[in-house]
């Protein structure tokens, strides 16, 4: 078996993540000429070139793109085992989407730190759900539309369940009259909430309630749930919220149920690791943590 250089592999892979020689110079505690040798003695050993020197920075060749995929996880597997047959416990790092974050992690997370001090946590809160798997992240949390009752709405691979969304629509107590809240057909009155442009989360709970009308057109539309619960709180209509982030609100009476229904299940988060980062053991307490936790939750008691 003939490999190639490790050394000038190991600053291939850097330069080919930063796509910069600078930076992975920079990374690798080394010169920027110390890089481009390894990279012209990796281009020599291959026979072709595996980056496009531009005006600035480079990019990346077909046969360049090829390698780092390799390589880029080759280094994470040698460096995940290592960890793990050492059990040497480091920092966890974690992607989460940003309303998980925000409304019911961020506040929870010093407990963990009590319970394993030894294990700090690099937290990056994201709002497209495509960038929350994969990459340098031991795990990440994401978030799935459809009923999690429902057997055939898909799982993600390699995952748990977090927390099923239970969702009410609610709104300030001045936006109701003496006669409580609207009934399910009389919602096209008021002004819809959504916490994301496409109203995504409404349109799917319209569609399990027989009765419900809506103007979707007129929605105020926001990129977040927590924005989108603070304009519910401040009177701006109706949000449509997962009973784990307001329960401060209802509690202290700045929410109330503006619509006659129960809550819908119409999501849920799952925590998801990749297969050879499953069973580290940062990631396994991170896990079984969050998961109790979760269980908690006092939205997670059957809210109906």
């Amino acid at each position: 078996m003939k490999l190639p250089p490790l050394t000038a592999l190991r600053h291939f892979n850097a330069a080919a993540t930063h796509l910069s020689f600078k930076v992975a110079a920079q990374a690798l505690c080394v010169s920027e000429g110390a890089i481009s040798r390894q990279i012209k003695l990796l281009e020599d050993h291959f026979g072709t070139r595996l980056f496009e020197r531009l005006y600035r920075g480079v990019k990346l060749t077909e046969t360049g793109q090829r390698l780092h995929t390799v390589t880029d996880s080759a280094f994470h597997q040698i460096a995940d085992i290592s960890q793990e047959i050492l059990n040497i416990d480091s920092h966890l790092n974690l992607s989460v989407t940003t309303s998980f974050a925000i409304r019911w992690l961020m506040k929870r997370l010093k407990d963990f730190e009590k319970e394993y001090p030894h294990i700090p946590i690099n937290l990056q809160a994201v709002t497209d759900p495509d960038r929350l798997i994969g990459g340098h992240f031991d795990a990440s949390i994401l978030y799935l539309l459809g009923n999690p009752f429902n057997k055939s709405t898909p799982v993600p691979p390699n995952s748990d369940r977090v927390m099923i969304e239970w969702l009410l629509p609610v709104c300030a107590p001045s936006m109701l009259s003496k006669a409580g809240p609207l009934p399910q057909s009389d919602i096209h009155r008021a002004r819809l909430i959504f916490n994301e442009p496409t109203g995504r989360d409404w349109r799917s709970w319209i569609k399990m309630l027989p009765n419900a009308k809506a103007d979707l057109e007129k929605a105020l539309k926001f990129e977040h749930d927590d924005t989108a619960i603070q304009a519910a709180v401040a009177g701006h209509g109706i949000a449509l919220a997962n009973l784990a982030y307001i329960s401060n609100e209802l509690e202290m009476g700045s929410l109330v149920p503006a619509v006659q229904c129960e809550p819908l299940p119409i999501g849920a988060h799952y925590i998801v690791s990749a297969p050879n980062r499953r069973n580290l053991p940062n990631v396994k307490a991170f896990r079984n943590w969050i998961l109790k936790l979760a269980a908690q939750d006092p939205s997670q008691l059957d809210p109906c």
